[in-house]
């Protein structure tokens, strides 16, 4: 092998000093001094393997050595850390790599210093030494092997190989990789997914995964427990559009493929009988929900999408209800045929504010409703008995019991009405009032001949019947 070597590389230089002429078999065969076949068979073997380059002129065959790259070139341009060694363990190469990777002086020599000797922080590992006498050794080693250096904390990943050098000779070629940041990314990954998987499975919305024809990928714990299920696998038979009743809904959110919130009523008795889903649940459901598409590189269509939902059919049953109890409440407050007035008290009681009003109390007081909400009691009508009002408000306030106000007239002119009012305490902590206009009552007993004192006493019998 050592003698056929020492044959490729005379051919070899041959070539190189006569380049860039290319020679004949015949001439390479009579400098070198060989006979013609076997020079054809050594220049057959070296165009296999790329050393030499052949071309034709007839029917001659004209050789040239093969123009490369300079290895010198390349292997300084490895982002891998080199070491080539020979069969003593001395160094024979190494890359620029190397050098930087183990910090070494660029200035020093270690062409032909003996590995060990130099004393380099990865191969003094014990497990690192022994590995490489193996392979000197022709035993059995690792290929690759991994290391940490305890004073950086850096990962490396470390690969050896035997090798024959162009003339023959075994050696042994170590190539370095620092995979450190490889390492903490792959750490992070790991991390982050099981953060995602932990978010996933504990929190209280429910979470559908879904593809663009609606078929269900995957669903959390709390999915399952909203849609009276044990398994996921009971959705499998499933479809995203028939949980919700209403199936445009989720279609056109998926053809915009942007993120939305929306409401979805899910029907349960209609997936117990036509999806064959065995939920525990009945009757008709609400979900708020949170839509968004899932876009693994962006530019990309999207082609799996999720739901996050939460069941809100209490709240949106009691937002029903008391939708429907504020329209009675109006209906009721604005077409009673008496008066009602809002007030909320503030300085202690001393002072109320209107809150509202109904028409008949426009119509009684003969003034608008934008004239009166918002404004202060005693300075819309200054001719109030201020301080027999303000004390029957106060007694209700802190006493919660309601009190008939003797007929008051709420400005000094004949043609003001007299009007009667019952008051008590709202549970908001505000005042309310029915009043009555008692006018035409109070006039036929003011002319009856009573005194004022009797007067009042019979208004305030005739109110409360």
């Amino acid at each position: 092998m050592i003698e056929h070597q020492d044959k490729f590389s005379t051919i070899i230089g041959l070539l190189e000093e006569h380049a860039p002429q290319p020679l004949s078999i015949s001439v390479i065969a009579r400098k070198l001094g060989m006979n013609r076949a076997t020079a054809s068979k050594y220049l057959e073997l070296l165009e296999s393997s790329g050393d030499v380059s052949m071309q034709r002129f007839g029917r001659s065959k004209l050789y040239s050595a093969a123009q490369r790259v300079p290895l010198s070139e390349l292997f300084d341009r490895l982002s891998n850390a080199i070491v080539v060694l020979d069969a003593d363990l001395h160094i024979l190469m190494v890359n620029t790599s190397f050098i930087r990777t183990l910090g070494i002086h660029r200035g020093r020599n270690l062409i032909g210093s003996p590995l060990f000797d130099l004393n380099l922080r990865i191969f003094s590992d014990p497990a690192i030494r022994r590995n490489i006498e193996r392979v000197q050794l022709s035993g059995p080693y690792l290929s690759d092997m991994q290391y940490i250096e305890d004073s950086t904390n850096h990962i490396y990943h470390i690969e050896f190989a035997p090798i024959v050098s162009h003339v023959g000779k075994p050696g042994i070629m170590i190539s370095l990789r620092d995979i450190t940041a490889g390492k903490n990314t792959e750490a992070a990954l790991r991390d982050s997914e099981n953060k995602i998987r932990t978010i996933f499975e504990r929190v209280p919305s429910g979470i559908i995964l879904f593809a663009a024809d609606g078929t269900i990928l995957n669903a959390n714990r709390a999915s399952l427990e909203i849609l009276g299920l044990r398994h996921v696998a009971e959705l499998a038979g499933g479809n995203i559009f028939a949980i919700s009743c209403y199936k445009g809904t989720i279609t056109k959110l998926i053809q915009r493929g942007k993120v939305a919130e929306t409401e979805l009523v899910c029907d349960f008795d209609h997936l117990k009988r036509d999806q064959r889903i065995p939920t525990t649940r009945s009757g008709i459901a609400y979900f708020d929900v949170v839509f968004t598409p899932i876009a693994l590189d962006r530019g990309r269509v999207p082609d799996e999408f999720a739901i996050l939902f939460k069941d809100v059919t209490t709240e949106h049953l009691a937002r029903k209800e008391l939708a429907f109890n504020e329209t009675r409440y109006r209906s009721f407050f604005e077409n009673t045929c008496n008066g009602v007035l809002i007030y909320e008290p503030i300085d202690g009681g001393s002072e109320y504010v209107f809150k509202d009003v109904n028409r008949a109390t426009e119509e009684i007081l003969r003034m608008d409703k934008a004239d009166l909400v918002g404004k202060k009691l005693f300075e819309v009508f200054p001719d109030l008995p201020a301080q027999d009002v303000r004390n029957t408000l106060i007694r209700v306030l802190e006493t919660e019991k309601p009190e008939f106000l003797q007929p008051v007239q709420y400005r000094k002119e004949p043609a003001s009405p007299w009007i009667w009012h019952y008051i008590f305490k709202l549970p908001s902590g505000e005042i309310a009032s029915f009043m009555i206009d008692i006018s035409d009552a109070v006039r036929e007993d003011t002319e009856a001949p009573l005194s004022t004192c009797g007067a009042r006493d019979h208004m305030t019998s005739r109110a409360t019947l």
